[in-house]
């Protein structure tokens, strides 16, 4: 029966990851829909995304504060409970067809964004305070591939409820945080903060402590992390594009082609966790070795522009950005003691939120400029960021 408790409670932790993704990823495939209902402009559109993105970039540091001054579990039922509400106001904004649905989608959307904020963020830290050495790593591992498998099934998911009425899928939101609220509030156990009694300003100067000790150590982190995510949504732009205009791809076919590198992704995600416990004094050379593969797999896909190739350097990408993210993951949980835990989780999470942001808007630029540079700037960019994984990653300087 315990056994059986601690696989619901790891099952709970890491569908915060999935809860996450279908922030955005579910709505991607029904947008033209809304737009062409709503009668709204290509900037209307994509902002009832990035409001989202946006809103939980912002949002996330604050909510890492309160985390560490009270119950990390708290935080994320209360966090859950604002996600499906804001789900809840943008689905009934949707139907009322009235002149304000668009400005009451966006509202529900900026209550999701900041919802989304004290989920996986915050149920990182618990898997640091709950696990420790193998397990620990097999749990974050977890999160990462769930959190990749999501970006697979939520556009279908998306495309799925669209078929019967758009305006339904804002409410798979209140439906699925119901769900795990109820199960995060039986399964997961609560760890308060040893934080607790401290007040807001000795935990600034805590932080700044913190920060300002290991800035080198995290600031690479960070960017790890980020640039991994900015390379991913920004390929998936240009490929997505690509798909249409190149090899005249359409619907159903881009997704299952785009499902290639996310695949190989999660795949990639789920088996480093399962192995990373035996090499975690080899993390850091790992790191290395992808930014480096990294590196060459973005001038390679400029060698060839068939179709297969593309799908090959796609799958490439994602399996060695599969394999970063999770001992992104583990280093940043256990970069700090407990008490400034979940202020630096989320602050990870804000930084994953402005790469996935950035992304295809850096992506879009230079696609309208020179494609091959953005990728030589990329490949660039992992050989530098290579190097500081040899300097600053080995150990805390």
């Amino acid at each position: 029966m315990r056994r059986e408790s601690e696989n619901i409670s790891i099952i709970s932790i890491t569908s915060t990851s999935f809860i996450l993704v279908l922030g955005n990823s579910m709505l991607i495939p029904v947008l033209p829909e809304i737009r062409h209902d709503l009668q709204l402009t290509q900037v209307q559109a994509s902002l009832i995304l990035s409001i989202f993105s946006i809103a939980g970039a912002v949002t996330i540091p604050f909510i890492g504060y309160l985390s560490d001054r009270f119950s990390r579990k708290h935080i994320i039922l209360a966090s859950l409970l604002l996600y499906g509400f804001g789900g809840l106001v943008s689905g009934i904004a949707s139907i009322l067809e009235a002149s304000f649905s668009f400005e009451g989608i966006i509202f529900g959307r900026i209550l999701q964004g900041i919802g989304s904020a004290g989920t996986a963020p915050i149920a990182m830290a618990i898997v640091a305070d709950m696990f420790l050495g193998s397990k620990q790593l097999k749990v974050l591992s977890l999160m990462e591939a769930t959190n990749s498998l999501g970006k697979v099934v939520s556009p279908l998911i998306g495309a799925f409820i669209a078929l019967i009425m758009w305006h339904y899928v804002f409410f798979v939101f209140p439906l699925a945080c119901s769900i795990l609220f109820v199960l995060f509030y039986l399964y997961v156990k609560n760890e308060d903060s040893s934080s607790e009694k401290l007040v807001f300003k000795n935990y600034v100067s805590h932080l700044a402590r913190v920060m300002k000790e290991n800035k080198f150590y995290l600031l690479t982190s960070y960017s790890a992390g980020a640039f991994c995510l900015f390379l991913l949504f920004g390929i998936l732009f240009y490929s997505s594009d690509l798909l249409e205009s190149q090899f005249e791809t359409h619907g159903f076919m881009n997704g299952v082609i785009l499902s290639f590198p996310l695949l190989f992704l999660t795949v990639a995600s789920f088996l480093t966790g399962n192995v990373i416990g035996k090499f975690s004094n080899y993390i850091n050379r790992i790191l290395i070795v992808n930014f480096l593969l990294l590196s060459l797999f973005l001038l390679a896909i400029l060698l060839n522009e068939s179709l297969w190739w593309t799908i090959l350097i796609l799958s490439f990408i994602g399996t060695s950005i599969g394999i970063v993210l999770p001992c992104m993951n583990a280093i940043i949980t256990n970069s700090v003691r407990k008490e400034a835990r979940g202020f630096v989780t989320a602050l990870y999470g804000s930084v994953r939120f402005v790469g996935i942001a950035l992304g295809p808007i850096v992506f879009g630029y230079f696609m309208d400029v020179s494609i091959s540079t953005i990728f030589v700037l990329s490949s660039l960019l992992c050989l530098i960021q290579a190097v500081l994984c040899f300097f600053y990653l080995d150990k805390k300087k």
